[in-house]
C-alpha cells in the first residue's frame, strides 16, 4: 500500500459541532433575508443581512461537508 501525496483533510467532528452551535443564529438571519425578499423585495435587503447570510452559508458548508473552502 502506498501513501497518497494529497490526503483529504477533514474537520474533526467536535469542531464541526462547535461551528454549527456558534453559527446557528445566522439561520435566523438567512430566514429573515428570504422573508424580506419575498415580502418587500430586494430593495429592502440590507448589506449586513447579506454579509451575515454569506458567513452563515459558509459555516454550514463546512459543517455539512467537513471540508474547508478552497482558496483560489
Amino acid at each position: 500500500m502506498t501513501k497518497s501525496n494529497n490526503p483529504k483533510k477533514l474537520i474533526p467532528a467536535n469542531v464541526r459541532v462547535m461551528i454549527a452551535l456558534v453559527s446557528s443564529p445566522t439561520l435566523m438571519v438567512i430566514g429573515m433575508l428570504f422573508y424580506t425578499l419575498f415580502t418587500d423585495g430586494w430593495q429592502s435587503v440590507s448589506i449586513p443581512m447579506l454579509i451575515f447570510s454569506a458567513i452563515g452559508a459558509l459555516c454550514y458548508y463546512m459543517v455539512i461537508t467537513g471540508k474547508l473552502p478552497k482558496r483560489g
